[in-house]
């Protein structure tokens, strides 16, 4: 007979306040304890101890530190500058080569 104390998936999962998805996850992954009851072959009924769920809350705490205050940004030396390119003009130069171009070859064949 199963300890009135045991858990099932959906109540530890309520319990964290996480998803059963998420829940799962963190089993499969062996971050939480189960304890396998029944004697299915093909999937295995799982439940859960609370103190196993404690002891996952307490393996999940963490603090942060605020980061350190840095300087002002650095470049790297061997960073290439980057330039702009104006395409448009480019095109419009290039066009402008070409009819006077043409102009001269005209007015030069005449």
């Amino acid at each position: 007979m199963l300890e009135p104390d045991l858990l099932t998936a959906d109540e530890a999962a309520k319990l964290l306040r996480i998803g059963r998805r998420t829940f799962d996850g963190h089993v499969a992954r062996g971050d939480i304890a189960y304890i396998a009851v029944g004697l299915g072959e093909k999937r295995v009924r799982k439940r859960f101890d609370p103190e196993d769920i404690t002891q996952f809350r307490e393996r999940q705490r963490r603090v942060e530190c605020p980061p350190e205050p840095t300087r002002g940004r650095r470049r790297a030396p061997d960073v290439p500058v980057q330039e702009i390119i104006d395409f448009k003009a480019l095109l419009q130069k290039r066009q402008a080569a070409r009819r006077s171009a043409r102009h001269a070859d005209r007015d030069g064949g005449h």
